[in-house]
């Protein structure tokens, strides 16, 4: 692996806000070598039909040994920052003496195809690098950014002995098949968490929640709505199909980031990978439950349930208290009934709860949520403007999850409906970026020198007032991570406590 740059080794060592990482083009720093590369012709058909250079996506060739060695510069930082199945997410960087040094977040696959490893020519590995490439593609400061991708695989070899007819000694013959195969995703920028431990932070540490969370949490409905905008717009056009709270991710600089586009229902071995999961299944479009054929308004009625639940974090509630409330009377309606409910992509839906099943509760509930906020309101002075700001766009968040889907508003449509929530807090006040593409159209600035861009330093002073603002909102955040780690570990001294009694 090869990296280039004109910046110093402290400074590419730590985080940027990710508008600053599009515009100074950090990604084309990073260059794959050409150490152990695979070169042979089977492997590398599919990747000349995703879009992916050879600079930006390796395939390792390990000469059939039957172990896969992590590339070469990663090294883990911290514990993992998600798992789910078979898919891992890590926060690397490269160690000193490495002139490319910014801290990633590393996506690593184990792939499966049925019941065994896919091949260089197999449907699956196609269409997962087709997204890939879809993915390096995507430049937007709300969404996150492709830096570079890998392959890896071991080849099983096993002799098939055989005796034909007539003959007085056996003949062998050398069978192959890939044992193993993996597929990495470097990203840029790592996360502190997901959105929905941010939201339950507000009710584990009050402080925190009052300092900074609760107006950070504001600006989200605006900069959400400008990233699944550009998604949906002429000349992208792609559609997100799996909005939740644990694929929006928080950043050093505690703003959201959107990510995981589905790339893993290609290509893994987790064994509900062939359809939708219960945790999938909760934010999805009524047309997704019936299967239906779905459009970008689907992305819509998701992008409503996760704003239904930030409303209701920002209104005084857990997350949690929406399908608590949402859900009332489902499971003695299914108790009561003679009749089975009917199934869903294999699952009952009594097991769970989904949005898309309980909309005719959902008005009710917003009545429930405008009682609360008025209640908070005259509790708490300091919240009125924010209350205000939030039962103003109730009935927005209503339209985005209607169950027909015409009636759902076009992604551009969003924005300036809840851009006044920007308004309600001094700080962090309107996202620039957010700001300067509904002026212009473009989030990102035309590209510049990287001498020329603001940089943090190791004092934590920088050069411009937009990231002096969001400098302290990195602060925060690394309060906000260096709390949850003391609480992990917390935790792990009274398992170990425990386990020792």
């Amino acid at each position: 692996m090869s990296f280039e740059s004109d910046g110093s080794q402290s400074s590419q060592a730590q985080t940027i806000p990710l508008s600053e990482f599009l515009s100074s083009e950090d990604d084309k720093n990073f260059v794959w070598d050409d150490t152990d590369r695979e070169t042979s012709a089977a492997w590398l058909v599919a990747l000349k039909g995703s879009g992916l250079s050879s600079d930006k996506h390796k395939i390792f060739h390990h000469c059939s040994k039957e172990y896969l060695k992590p590339p070469s510069p990663f090294v883990q930082q911290g514990p993992e920052l998600g798992e789910s199945g078979s898919t891992v997410v890590y926060r690397v960087t490269a160690p000193e003496g490495y002139a490319y040094r910014r801290p990633l977040a590393l996506k690593v696959i184990v792939c499966k195809e049925a019941t065994r490893p896919p091949g260089p020519d197999s449907e699956a590995r196609s269409n997962a690098l087709k997204e890939v490439g879809t993915l390096s593609k995507l430049r937007h400061p709300h969404i996150v950014a492709y830096v570079a991708s890998f392959e890896d695989y071991c080849i099983q070899t096993r002799e098939i002995k055989r005796r034909a007819r007539g003959r007085a000694h056996a003949m062998s013959q050398i069978n192959e098949r890939v044992k193993k195969h993996i597929l990495g995703i470097a990203m840029y920028p790592p996360a502190q968490c997901n959105l929905r431990a941010f939201m339950e932070e507000v009710f584990q540490n009050p402080k925190a929640a009052a300092d900074w969370i609760i107006p950070q949490l504001h600006t989200y409905f605006g900069c959400l709505a400008q990233a699944v905008a550009y998604l949906h717009r002429k000349g992208v056009q792609i559609r997100h199909k799996d909005i939740k709270p644990e694929n929006i991710v928080v950043d050093d600089f505690g703003l959201p980031v959107l990510t995981d586009f589905g790339l893993s229902k290609h290509f893994e071995t987790d064994e509900l990978s062939d359809g939708p999961t219960p945790k999938t299944l909760k934010y999805a479009d009524p047309e997704g439950l019936m299967e239906r054929s779905r459009n970008a308004s689907s992305d819509i009625f998701s992008l409503g349930c996760v704003f239904l639940e930030i409303a209701t974090v920002l209104l005084g509630k857990p997350p949690r208290f929406a399908e608590d409330e949402l859900d009332r009377g489902r499971l003695r309606r299914t108790s009561s009934s003679s009749a089975s409910p009917a199934p869903h992509y294999g699952l009952l839906s009594s097991d769970y709860f989904t949005y898309a099943e309980s909309l005719h509760n959902l008005d009710a509930y917003l009545s429930t949520l405008t009682l609360l906020g008025r209640d908070l309101a005259a509790s708490d002075r300091s919240r009125e403007g924010s209350v205000a700001a939030v039962l103003a766009i109730l009935p927005h968040i209503r339209q985005m999850m209607d169950e027909d889907m015409t009636r759902r508003p076009k992604a551009v449509q969003l924005y300036p409906w809840f851009r006044h929530l920007y308004d309600v807090y001094e700080s962090p006040g309107p996202c620039p970026n957010c700001e300067e593409e509904r002026r212009t159209g473009n989030a990102i600035p035309p590209p510049r020198s990287r001498s020329r861009s603001p940089t943090l330093n190791r004092s934590g002073t920088v050069g411009t007032p937009q990231v002096v603002r969001r400098n302290t909102s990195a602060s925060m955040a690394t309060t906000f991570a260096a709390s949850q780690a003391s609480q992990a570990s917390q935790a792990d001294g009274n398992s170990e406590s425990g386990d020792s009694d």
